[in-house]
């Protein structure tokens, strides 16, 4: 059902207008902007409109390149969102964490410091919220699970929030699977290549992107088999190749994570049956494979595997082809909800379109609304498809 068509219905018959009014309380004229440095480096800005709410947002940002410059969300979604929520009265909260790449640990440890330096600074909301995107929605996830009793309700959005280790599974294979369907256009191999550019343009990007186009039309169609055993999304011969090459990408960034982890290797394929493509026997025999360590696993799984201990709501919306951070990664999420008995606290929601965080302003603002009725007034959202044309 297209966002909840009944729920719609109900809430207009029993005065939806009034109760969203009370929630996003009037246009703010004015805002206050507050900026500051944690001890650790990290930059954080408040933003406080007036009239506001007495509500607080806190914001989580997806990863950034390790050699991009340490700075806070920018990028023109989160604008979008920041000025409409502080438009309706909510103060909101964001961190540039101390460092970039996968930075879990570092990025829930800023994130989480935010509401005190907020209290410290301006004044204790009545209500605080988490807002995360990509890496960021695993770490209001990290959030949640372990300080449920300092936020009231959470908003993933195109979250790794089905944990770390299944998304570096995804990338390694994406490695491995495209050396084996188009041997020697990268350097090296997963846990043995160069720091490659891989900027739009560049020789190694350019190179992949050539592959994967002229694959789609030789013998064996290699880049039609790669798409299928990797599980890339794409319903157009654009959309696949976009989504190879960001498969590919993202897996260079094993380099930073082996620094993080002192070398030990955490991608294990050793027992991974691939399948999928025009003779299995052989891909399983070429592919090539490798082992990981526990240290590896162990560092990896610490930042962050979920346990699905839920005892606040947390609301996810996702698109359906998303090609940096599977959609899989909410069904594995559900899973550990259930398994942990908490599937009342959680609730899914999906935009039907490709592109990682495609989102419409209209549809985060509508999923967050959803969440704000469920804090406030126990009115559970439909989950499903809630794409607005």
């Amino acid at each position: 059902m297209a966002r909840g068509v009944a729920f719609r219905w109900v809430l207009s018959r029993i005065s939806a207008l009034f109760i969203v009014a009370s929630l996003l309380v009037g246009v703010a004229a004015a805002q206050q902007t507050i900026t500051g440095v944690t001890a650790n480096g990290a930059l954080y800005r408040f933003i406080v409109p007036s009239p506001w709410n007495g509500q607080l947002v806190v914001c989580a940002h997806g990863a950034v390149p390790t050699g991009a410059p340490i700075a806070l969300p920018n990028n023109s979604l989160e604008v979008q969102m920041f000025a409409a929520l502080a438009s309706q009265g909510f103060a909101i909260a964001m961190s540039s964490y101390a460092e970039n790449g996968w930075a879990e640990k570092n990025g829930a440890q800023t994130t989480h410091q935010l509401l005190g330096l907020f209290t410290s600074r301006i004044s204790a909301p009545t209500r605080t919220y988490l807002a995360g995107t990509s890496l960021g929605g695993l770490i209001a996830v990290d959030l949640v699970e372990r300080f449920p009793d300092q936020y009231d309700g959470a908003l993933a959005l195109c979250g790794v929030v089905g944990g770390a280790t299944l998304q570096f599974q995804h990338e390694g294979d994406g490695r491995v699977l495209f050396d084996y369907f188009f041997p020697g256009v990268l350097p090296g191999d997963l846990l043995h290549t160069p720091n490659l550019d891989f900027s739009p343009g560049s020789p190694s990007f350019t190179a992949a992107a050539i592959a994967l186009s002229i694959g789609l039309g030789t013998p064996g169609q290699p880049t039609l088999q790669f798409a299928n055993v990797a599980g890339l999304p794409g319903s157009t011969p654009d959309e696949i190749v976009f989504s190879g090459i960001t498969l590919v990408g993202d897996s260079l960034g094993f380099n930073e994570l082996l620094q993080r982890t002192h070398g030990h290797n955490f991608y294990d394929n050793t027992g991974t049956v691939y399948s999928g493509s025009a003779d299995d026997i052989a891909l399983n025999d070429g592919v090539q494979r490798f082992s990981a360590t526990p240290a590896g696993l162990s560092y990896v799984a610490k930042y962050y595997t979920p346990t699905g201990h839920l005892r606040i709501p947390m609301l996810t919306l996702h698109t359906t082809q998303d090609p940096t951070v599977s959609f899989s990664q909410e069904h594995a999420y559900a899973d550990v909800v259930a398994a942990a008995g908490a599937s009342q606290l959680l609730v899914q929601q999906f935009v039907t379109r490709y592109g990682h965080c495609n989102l419409k302003p209209e549809e985060i603002l509508d999923s967050f609304q959803d969440l704000l009725l469920w804090v406030k007034f126990d009115i559970t959202p439909p989950g499903g498809d809630v794409t607005v044309p």
